[in-house]
């Protein structure tokens, strides 16, 4: 199963990389826009999980637009707890669930388990 990581820190697309990959998933990166929807359109993942607040790039619209491009993905969402409404406006447009930040490997495995 394949799942794009879009975070522009470097770090936190690193540690959900190191966890997913370890327990077996495919794992593309974007920290960007553009990387995004090159990685996308290349890849197909399954499972997207996004970085809440990204510079140039409303969270709703970026659920939509991975929805737009393939209605069955998952998009998952990726903040700190202090986001907890725009968190529930995300799950509102389509978001199936969200991983609060610092990333918890049993979290985000627990997670993936129900997902798959």
């Amino acid at each position: 199963m394949g799942i794009l990581i879009v975070d522009d820190s470097p770090l936190s697309r690193a540690i959900l990389k190191d966890c997913l990959a370890e327990a077996g998933f495919e794992v593309y990166e974007a920290g960007t826009f553009k990387e995004a929807d090159s990685k996308f359109k290349r890849y197909h993942p399954e499972i997207v999980i996004k970085d809440l607040y990204m510079p140039g790039w409303d969270t709703i619209d970026s659920i939509q637009f991975f929805k737009r491009l393939d209605p069955k993905v998952k998009v998952i969402l990726c903040s700190t707890g202090s986001s907890k409404n725009m968190i529930v406006e995300g799950l509102k447009a389509g978001a199936q669930d969200f991983i609060l930040k610092p990333i918890d490997r049993i979290q985000v495995l627990s997670l993936m388990k129900r997902l798959v």
